[in-house]
C-alpha cells in the first residue's frame, strides 16, 4: 500500500472518529439535562416529604419550632406556624 493511501485511510478514519465523537457529545448533554431533571424532581419530592413530617409532628400536638423542637405542646405555637408557612412558602 502506497503512503498517499495510508494517509487517506487514516484521514477517513479520522473523518468518521470525529464524527462519533460529535454524536456523544450530543448525547452526553441530552443525558445530563435529563439528569438535572430527575435530580431536581427527587430533591423536591424530598422536600415535600419532610415539609410533611414537620406537619404530621404538628398536628400530634408536637413541637417544630427551633426553640422548642420535639417538645409537647399544649396550644397552638406562633412560632411552629411560621415554620409551616415559611415551608409551605418555599414548595
Amino acid at each position: 500500500m502506497k503512503i498517499s493511501a495510508q494517509i487517506d485511510s487514516i484521514a477517513e478514519r479520522i473523518k468518521d472518529l470525529t464524527k462519533d465523537i460529535e454524536e456523544l457529545k450530543k448525547h452526553l448533554e441530552i443525558l445530563e439535562k435529563r439528569n438535572e431533571q430527575l435530580s431536581n424532581y427527587l430533591q423536591k419530592e424530598d422536600k415535600s416529604k419532610s415539609v410533611g413530617n414537620l406537619i404530621k409532628l404538628y398536628e400530634q400536638g408536637f413541637h417544630i419550632c427551633h426553640s422548642s423542637f420535639g417538645q409537647i405542646r399544649e396550644e397552638d405555637c406562633i412560632f411552629c406556624l411560621n415554620v409551616i408557612d415559611r415551608t409551605e412558602e418555599n414548595d
